[in-house]
């Protein structure tokens, strides 16, 4: 028995709510802030990554029907909150108590701070997300996604 193909409606939905969380995810994140604390923004991005957890779960339910495919999603996510891990540890190293002056960072003796604290998490977890993006890719062309990788780098609509 074969799962029955999902509508066009699921698969539009699946794809789209992602989308319009990420472009309001900032925006939402910074009035909560605002709102309720500062220090109440790492709940806040925990509950995005559990969104965007789910959200995946969601797009690879709709769309592509296997569950390996779901595996370079959560590893996305699995980095980008071992970077904030690796950021707070650096930046409760290097940045003093008393907090952080004007032009902190640009300072030649606290080039390690800068360094350890902001460049290389950034490029880190960048080298990260893109393997995340080839596997993920590799993973749909090997499912039989062949019309994916042509549509990503011609920046054209694939042709079904």
């Amino acid at each position: 028995m074969t799962p029955e193909k999902p509508t066009t409606g699921q698969i539009a939905l699946s794809t789209i709510v992602p989308f319009i969380m990420g472009l309001c995810a900032t925006w939402v994140t910074m009035v909560i802030g605002e709102k309720y604390g500062w220090d109440t923004l790492p709940i806040v991005l925990g509950g995005w990554c559990v969104a965007l957890g789910i959200s995946a779960s969601w797009l690879n339910r709709a769309v592509f029907r296997r569950t390996r495919m779901l595996v370079p999603f959560l590893a996305a996510i699995g980095v980008i909150l071992l970077v904030w891990l690796w950021q707070r540890q650096a930046f409760t190293m290097f940045v003093p108590r008393s907090g952080l002056t004007y032009g902190y960072f640009l300072k030649p003796d606290l080039a390690k701070a800068r360094f350890w604290t902001l460049t290389c998490p950034l490029r880190v977890g960048l080298a990260c997300l893109f393997i995340c993006f080839i596997a993920a890719l590799f993973s749909a062309w090997r499912a039989g996604f062949r019309f994916l990788a042509p549509a990503l780098f011609r920046g054209g609509s694939p042709h079904f």
